[in-house]
This record gives structure tokens, sequence and C-alpha cells, in this order.
């Protein structure tokens, strides 16, 4: 069969003896008889070899047109805003079959970008990766690598150094470098050198990835002049850690100044496929958005070219002058094809080697002289067949080249090919021709700016991977690479830690008797332990049980202990993750049967416990029971029903091991590493709270600190136990408020062993979020928690703790609230969309409906709504989103939207309303977990309640009242800085005296609550005017207008005007305590002293 021809005359001329002949129809030619006098007989070899057009693209105007369309959309956009962090990021989405040039489009579009662009220093960027068929063989984020890689040689070139300069200066934050460097090593030069390594190296978790990523690629995107163009292409082949770090950063806003471009094989995904939903979600989250942050999201379907399209590409393909030349060839090229662009050329070149299409060296033209029934027959109707038929027509050694690249998912470099094919027998100093004769051939592609090599298509992976059909020989080819990349991994760990994952897949694929089963375990737990350390889980999972297979194989099972027990940890916690708990009971119970120690088997207790209470049949009780037991077997005996008589033995134990010293002495104790005992505590706690047995649990706590004190170490889950403890009593302040004090000594314990741990993020901001949310505000002003919550929000959210990271924001919320900050600070509204923003793409809708009703509160202060108490505007549409829920969630919501109504309709007062909300919230005037939530409510239940109770002469709502009072005026009694205000205001609205009302404003200004000191006034002067009192009055009504004034609540000040015509020309003369930036708390503290 005719082919193009290339002669190998490496033993005649050595190893650059390779000549190149044309396409089936002009071999070599070597003796004086070709001798040819014409002026451009030089490049006839050349002329004669099928070249496609370069720098064109066939039937693609309006696709690149919609992609320019969209890049200079951000471009305007950042013009008209002022900065590339303000304009949005674009997403298109691109469908299409193998072969129709999806990828061809993303090129073109980089390529005139860069004509357009690429001049007075700016440049255009752009970060390209493709994932590949054999996904099981990459590892995780592989095609995320690729472009980031890309992205590092583009940034670091000497002409964008100040860019480089820029970029390192905003990336100076040690978690994102630590993640990023961990999970995509090629980054590392964009950060510049690291000062120095942390002394304690925290496992990085898929969360931490997450957060990391996105800060990284929007310091990335901002420091760009131009947008960044990000394209990922055979997205139907992510794994499943590149889908969720996809789905985070294309569900945000952020980062902006970015082409996302995301191509996949439409035909070969479906409704229920892992980036179909992504896809949908994208849209979705970014639709909701779309109107207010210019967020859209779109999807471009590529199909295959039409017949004159055809045409116009195989006329200028052969150099004809018109499309009517070649009309035969494209009818069956086009019938074969269907205008698939990759298969038209593919079919093209079966012509040109069969000799159907053939250059005429007499006329220097391409030609083809059979009937249109011959052409069809000479092309096969399988385009993976005309592939392997080019393929089998190169040279032995080129065939090699090709088969072995086809093993490997990544793009290979030159020294890579050249120890893989030394394994093989191939000379080194050949290999650059062999590549070389495959790029001329069209089979693979030299990218330049990272130094690699790549099949020119996957369908050309595809035909040169089943070139050697699946056998002995396969397997045994497998093998020998295999070993190759594993040695190539262990010289240079830092980057090549992806050749492992494609030596342990093609090792897991051959026979076993090829490899030693123990060797391929220990190889399947090394890479299940990168794959755990960048977050793929469910990768992992699948390593880990092909251990275990490999390891039961092997006949070492038990007999390697301390392999075997690190393996079954291992392997428990990851069946328990991707919620296999069957699985993990089975793996437990092999630990505790062959493992020699209690040490040996605590994690397979631990998970004891976990497959009870977490299990698909969930029963907290068995897990505390169960947890008991096993509590037993370690020397530590507890009842699972504690008698009053048990805690007070306990607290007497307890005192006794203090000898007088406050609870955190804890904190001074040498720290261990070691859990045992205490980590079975723990979770046999946190279990029983959930029940609901906080006797058991409080006797946990008492039991766990004198544990410590008299074994004189601090175990760190000594720090969950305090602070689970301190959430307890915070929830028992509802029956006895006194306790507070007790809970604010346990907070203080609880703050200063979590210091102790301070390199474990998550766990010190988790602390650090539940005392400044929950018991610390109860007894200090609000402000000095705020800080402190906020600050939590993103290590939080680094450590996968997504409900403490999100959660953190609603107390911070409250807190702003309860403090009388400005509602129109330029800090707020951006803190409210920080928040929502995570709650959407984190997938916590409870969340955002908390953050959106207080933004919608907010909204309804500074603007002037139809009905300023009902919550229905541009951020929140109570009505709507109630309708949505049910069962608790519809409970729990409908007691904060009531709140925030309540606080409303106090402010504009709408007694209907205010008679409404009392009604709903009459069951909730109680406190939670969250300190600003609960003050906010119980201040409006009990306002509300003595108002509408004395006016209706209702008993009950005046009961209802006396109870939040009652809340209050015991803290006040235990001297907190923050309740006083709000008991004072409280008081002098059940009984009602200007001396009352005075007292309160006084406090409210001294505490600096700008908005109760303006509520008091209000009140004060309505009760002045009841009094006929006018001058009085009207002063007081002044006074309330300008603190309502300084507060920001526009709305509000303007509803005074209506009613208080005089208020247009009243001037300011008196300062409230946000205008005069009073920052004392000095009289409530003298009061609070004298009580």
């Amino acid at each position: 069969m005719p082919a193009k021809v290339v002669v190998d005359y490496s033993e005649k001329y050595g190893d650059e003896g390779f000549i190149d002949g044309l396409w089936g129809t002009v071999a070599d030619q070597l003796d004086e008889t070709s001798y040819d006098d014409r002026l451009d007989a030089d490049d006839d070899l050349e002329k004669g070899c099928i070249k496609f057009p370069q720098n064109k693209l066939y039937g693609r105007e309006s696709n690149l047109g919609l992609l320019r369309g969209l890049y200079s959309d951000i471009i305007q956009e950042r013009k008209s805003k002022g900065s590339s962090a303000s304009a949005s990021s674009r997403i298109v989405f691109v469908g299409g079959y193998s072969g129709v040039g999806k990828s061809a489009v993303v090129a073109d579009l980089v390529r005139q970008l860069k004509e357009d662009y690429n001049h007075g220093g700016k440049v255009v960027v752009c970060a390209w990766g493709k994932y590949s068929k054999l996904q099981s063989a990459a590892a995780p984020f592989s095609a995320i690598s690729d472009a980031l890689e890309q992205l590092v040689v583009v940034l670091t070139k000497d002409e964008y150094i100040d860019i480089l300069k820029n970029l390192r200066k905003k990336l100076c934050d040690d978690d994102v470098r630590m993640a990023m460097t961990g999970t995509f090593p090629s980054v590392a030069p964009l950060f510049g050198p690291a000062e120095s390594d942390p002394a304690t190296k925290i496992a990085t978790s898929m969360s931490q990835i997450r957060e990391a990523f996105k800060e990284f690629m929007c310091c990335v995107c901002t420091c760009l002049q131009l947008p960044l163009i990000w394209s990922l292409d055979d997205l139907q082949w992510s794994d499943e850690a590149s889908l969720e770090l996809l789905k985070d950063v294309l569900s945000n806003k952020e980062p902006n100044n970015m082409l996302f471009i995301g191509a996949y094989r439409s035909n070969e995904i479906n409704e229920n496929h892992s980036f179909h939903q992504l896809m949908n979600e994208v849209e979705k989250v970014r639709g909701k958005d779309a109107a207010r942050d210019n967020m859209p999201v779109s999807r471009m379907d590529l199909f295959g070219l039409c017949l004159d399209d055809i045409g116009e590409f195989l006329s200028d393909t052969l150099g004809k002058d018109s499309p009517s030349e070649v009309a035969t060839l494209t009818e069956v090229i086009f019938k074969k094809t269907l205008g698939n662009i990759f298969f038209v050329k593919q079919a093209l070149e079966e012509l040109v080697r069969k000799n159907a299409v053939f250059y005429d060296t007499i006329m220097f033209s391409w030609e083809y002289n059979v009937s249109t029934v011959q052409l069809d027959n000479y092309i096969y109707d399988d385009v993976i067949d005309v592939i392997k038929s080019k393929i089998t027509g190169l040279p032995t050694e080129v065939r090699m080249l090709v088969v072995i690249m086809s093993f490997i998912p990544n793009n290979a470099n030159m020294s890579l090919m050249k120890t893989l094919l030394e394994g093989e027998g191939v000379r080194t100093t050949k290999v650059e021709k062999l590549i070389s004769v495959a790029i001329n051939n069209g089979i693979i592609l030299h990218l330049s700016e990272v130094d690699r090599y790549a099949f020119a298509h996957d369908k050309i992976r595809e035909a040169s991977y089943d070139i050697i059909p699946k056998g002995k020989q396969r397997d045994e080819l497998l093998v020998r690479i295999s070993n190759v990349l594993i040695d190539l991994a262990n010289a240079d760990k830092a980057n090549t830690e992806w050749a492992l994952f494609v030596a342990a897949d093609h090792l897991n694929s051959v026979v076993p008797e090829l490899v030693p089963r123990m060797e391929l375990a220990r190889l399947n737990f090394r890479v299940a332990k990168i794959n755990l350390a960048k977050g793929a889980t469910l990768g992992a999972n699948v390593n880990l049980n092909d251990c275990l297979t490999c390891l039961n194989h092997s006949g070492e099972k038990w007999k390697d202990y301390d392999f075997t027990l690190n393996l079954f940890n291992e392997l428990i916690a990851s069946e328990f993750t991707v919620g296999k708990f069957e699985l993990a009971y089975v793996h437990l119970q092999d630990v505790l049967e062959n493992a020699n120690s209690l040490d040996d088997k605590f994690t397979a207790y631990s998970y004891k416990i976990k497959t009870f209470a977490e299990g698909e049949n969930r029963d907290y009780n068995k897990g505390v029971v169960v947890g008991l037991q096993i509590c037993k077997m370690y020397g530590t005996t507890l009842p699972n029903s504690p008698k009053r008589t048990d805690l007070i033995k306990a607290s007497v134990k307890l005192e006794t091991e203090l000898r007088n010293r406050p609870l955190t002495v804890l904190s001074k104790l040498p720290r261990t590493e070691v859990s045992t005992v205490f980590g079975l505590l723990k979770d046999v706690q946190h279990y029983a709270v959930l029940e609901g047995n906080n006797d058991l649990a409080a006797l946990i706590t008492k039991k766990a600190i004198r544990l410590s004190l008299q074994k004189n170490f601090l175990s760190k889950d000594m720090v969950p136990i305090l602070a689970s403890h301190v959430n307890v009593l915070v929830k028992g302040l509802a029956k006895d408020i006194s306790k507070a004090k007790l809970a604010y000594a346990y907070a203080n314990a609880a703050e200063k062993t979590s210091e102790v741990f301070r390199e474990d993020k998550g766990l010190y901001y988790q602390v650090q979020m539940e005392l400044h949310g929950g018991i610390y505000p109860l007894l200090r002003p609000h402000r000095e928690s705020m800080e402190p919550t906020i600050d939590a929000h993103r290590s939080l959210l680094n450590a996968g703790k997504i409900d403490f990271g999100i959660g953190s924001g609603i107390g911070y919320a409250h807190m702003w609230l309860c403090a009388g900050l400005p509602l129109n600070s330029p800090l707020l509204k951006p803190k409210f969309l920080l928040y929502e923003e995570a709650a959407v793409r984190l997938q916590r809708p409870t969340f955002l409906l908390s953050f959106s009703s207080l933004r919608q509160l907010v909204l309804n202060l500074q603007k002037s709504p139809p009905n300023p108490t009902v919550l229905k505007g541009d951020a929140f549409d109570e009505e709507s989103v109630l309708s949505t829920l049910e069962g608790n969630s519809l409970s729990m919501s409908r007691r904060d939207t009531s709140t925030l109504r309540l606080f409303l309709a106090l402010l504009f007062w709408d007694e209907e309303c205010m008679v409404k909300m009392l009604g709903i919230l009459s069951e909730f005037a109680k406190p939670d977990i969250i300190a600003g939530r609960t003050y906010n409510r119980l201040f409006v239940i009990g306002l509300a309640g003595f108002e509408m109770g004395r006016k209706n002469k209702d008993k009950s709502l005046i009961e209802l009242a006396s109870t939040c009072l009652d809340y209050f005026k015991t803290l006040t009694k235990l001297g907190s800085l923050s309740a006083t205000p709000i008991y004072h205001l409280m008081k002098a609205v059940s009984r009602p005296s200007k001396s009352n009302y005075d007292e309160a404003i006084s406090f409210c200004h001294e505490t600096r609550l700008v908005h109760f000191e303006a509520m008091a006034c209000e009140r004060c002067g309505m009760l002045l005017k009841q009094e006929k009192r006018v001058d009085a009055a009207n002063e007081y009504i002044i006074k309330a207008y300008w603190g309502y004034t300084d507060w920001g609540a526009t709305s509000k000040a303007n509803s005074m005007i209506e009613t208080y015509p005089f208020l247009k020309e009243a001037t300011r003369c008196y300062q409230t305590a946000q205008s005069d930036g009073s920052s004392t708390n000095m009289r409530v503290a003298n009061y609070i002293g004298k009580k």
C-alpha cells in the first residue's frame, strides 16, 4: 500500500540518516538520474507533502465573534469601572463532537487577540490544559496543573518582570503559598523565595485548596492588564477533585478579569454526567446574580462544517483556484466525515496514501482521477482505522515512540522520551529525529512555550494506544515503562508525582505474575497519600482498595504488621469519608481482631463509634453507649445517665484536683500529640450533646480535665471538649442565666488551650468563632468580638469547617446591628456579599437566607420602600423564599425573619405588624448559641411586648416581655457591658418616665449604641408629647432624628420628617454617640461596680 516514504538510512549514514519522501508518489532520489534544472526544483519534496492551511479557520466566524465579544466586554467593563478587580469574569462552555474544532477555535482566538493587543507592555495570557482519556492514570487536577505551568512560563519572562513583582506582593499569604505550592509545585516561582518553612505543617484539605486557588487566581487576574484566558479541554474526562475546584471557582463572583473557556465532547456526556451537572450548577448560581453583577454564562455548540466550508478548505489545501475544481472530492469526503474537520484531514491523507489523490510531478499540482465510487471505497468508515493505517506506515522506532507516548496521559518532554525509548533499545541520539518525523507526519505537536510534546489529537492517541493489543507483549511494555517512571519520581519527587499515578495505574492492569504484589501495594499506598494531600478523596479510596487487594494476594497481610495497620487505619477513614460505612466496619473489625495493643486499635475503635452514630442508620444513643464501653476498655468509666449526685461528685473531685487554680492552668501543661482516651471522650461528648444528654456531656468535660491534670499533659482533643462544654452552658442560660460567668471561665480555658495548638488553624479559629459568637458578647461589648469573628471566616473555610466559616458571618452581622455601627458604612455591604457568595458557592441555602434578609433590613432602613416592615426588595423576598422551605428550616428561618420585621415595626411603628410578629416569636423568647442574634431577638420582643401589651391590655405579652427583661437584668448584675444599656432601655419602656429614659439614653450614649440611643430619645419624646410637654418632647425628637441620621437609617429619618415637619428646619445641637466619637464605657463600668 502506498504511503508516505520515510526511509531509515541510519545504518548507512548514521543517526541523522532519515530521509522523508512524499505521500505515495515520490520516493527518495539519490542518484544523478533525478537531476532537474528548474530553479524551484529544490522544494519539490515540500510541494508534494500535504500541508493544511495555517492561521485560517473555516466556518467559525460567528463563534470567534462571540468569544472576541466577551473578551472585549471584560476590557470595556474594566475601563468603565477603572480597575481589573471590577471587571467581571465571563464563562463559556464549548460543546461538540471529537474533531469538530473546539481547540482550534480557542487557538485562533488567542492568535487574533495577541495580534490585536500584544503591544505597549500589554500581554494576552492564555493558560491552557487538557484532560486525558487515561484519567485513571493521571494525577488530580492534571489539566489545571498544565494550565498553571503555562501561566508560570509566561509570567516569569523578563519582559513581564513588573507583572511578576506586583503579583508577588499580592501573593503574600502563607496559607495560600503552602496550599498552592503543595498542590501545584510549578507555581512556586510566582511566589518568590520563601522566607522560612513553617515549624509544623498541617495536612492540606480540599477546602484549603479551594480557598487558596481562588485567592491565587484573583491575584493573577488582578495583576494582568488584559483579561486572562483560562481554557480547559476535554472536561468530560476531568477528575472529581478538578470538578470540585472548578465548581467552586466558577460559581464565585471572583476571580474577575478572566475569560474561562471549557470545552467538552457533547456526545460523551448526559444529564447525569458530573460535568453536565457542574455546568447546570454554575449557570444557576451565576444566573441569580447576572443582573446585578454581570456574571453571564454562555454555551456554544460546534457542529461539523458545511459542504461549502469543506470545499474551500480542500481547495486551499490542494492549491486550487476555486472549490469547484474539487467538487467531486469534496462531496465524497463530506459524505464520509459529515464536515468534521479532523476527520476531513485524516480522510484526505488516507486518499493520498492510497494514491487516489496524488501530486503530479509533471504539472506540479495535486490531482485525482478516480470516480466518486472509487474515492468512497478508498476511505475507511472509522477514523481510528484511518489513523492506524497512517501509524502503521511509520518506521518501527517512530511507531514505538508514538505507542509509548500513548501510555502517558501527560505531555512529555525530550528527556522523558529519551529515557523511555532507551529502555526499549533505542539510542538516545536518535530520539530527537524520531520526534521530528512524528511531528512532520502530523502525529504529535511541539508545545514550544513549555517545551513539551503532545498528540495532535486524542483520536491519534487512541489509535496509538491500540497498536499493541492486550496481552503479554503489552503488559511487559507497561511494566518497563512503569519502572522507568518510578525511578524518575524517586529522583525528582517535587515535580514528578504524576509519574507514580501512571505507574500505579499500568501496574494494576497487568497480570499479577509480572509485578511483586507487595511492591505494588506500597506504590498504591504512596499514590493514595498523594491523592489525600490534594483533597482527591475518591481517588485515594480507589488506591487504598487496590493496595488492600495487592496485600491480600501477597500473603503478607499482618505479617508486615506496621504497613498493614497503617493501611487499614487509612482505609477505615477513607471508606467512612466516602460513605461506605459497612466496609469501614468490616475493616475496623479486622484491626480489632489482629492489632496487638489498645493503642494500635484506637483508630478502629474511634470509627466504630462513628459508624453507629453517623452511619446510614444514624443512632446517637448507640454511638454513646458503644463509646462508653470502649472508654471503659481504656480505663475510664462513666454512667450513660448520670444522676445529680454523679455531677456533684465530679465537681468536687475537679475542684480538689484544681487546688484553687483557674481552669486556664490546662494551657500551662506540656502538650502531647497522643489522643487515646481524650479522642474517645471527645467523640462520646459530641454525640451526647447531639442526643441531648447534656449531663453526660458535662460529666465527660470534668473527667477529661481531671485526667489531663493527673497525667500532666494537654491533648489537642481537650480543646474541643472545653469548647463544646461552653456551648452546652450557653444553651443552658435559657434556664439559668446566672451561669454565664461559669461559661465565661470555661471559655477562657478553651481559648487559652487552643492557643497552644494554634498551628491547627481550623481548630483555633473554630474556638474563636464559637467564643466570640457565643459567650464573650454576653459580657463584653459586641464591638470587641467583631474582628476575631470575621478573621475566623477564611481560615475556617480553608480547614473545611464550612458551617463554622459561614456561620461566623451570621454572628458578625448581628454584632454589627447590636453595636449600632453605621448602616451606610462602605464596609458593610461588601462583607454581607462576601458571606452571601460563600453560602451560594458552598451550597448553604439557609445561611444565604440569613445574610440576604439582614441585607434587606439594611436596605429598608436606608431606602424608602412602600412598606418598610415587609422584607421584600433587591436582596430578599421573604414570602417567596419561605415558601420553598419546610420543617425545622422553615421554623428557624421564620424566627429570624420575624425578628427583623419586628425590629422594623418598632422603628416605623407598625402596631399590626408588631402584634403579628410577637405571635410568631412567642415560642422563641429564649437564648441560642449566637449571642448577637439572641440579643436582637429578645430586645425587640421585650420592647414590642411591653408597648403592645400595655396598649392592648394583654398580660401574656407583658409576661413575654418581662421574661426578656429578666434575661438582660441578670446579665447586667453579672457585670455585662453589652447587656446594661439594653436592660435600662427595656426598663424605661416597661415603666415609662423621663428619668428612666434619660438614664437609658445616658447608658446608650456611653456605650456608643447610637440606634438604641435614638430609639430611647424617640420614645421619651412620644411620652412627653402625651404629657403635653411639647418643647421638651421636640428636643428629644430632634435628638432621635440626628441619632437615626448618624446611624445611617435614612428611611427612618425621612419618615420622622413626615411625622414631625419641624425637623426640616432642625439643626444639630446635640452630639449622638456616633457623632462625638465617644469610646468610653467608664460610666457603665462605674455603675456595674456599684451594683
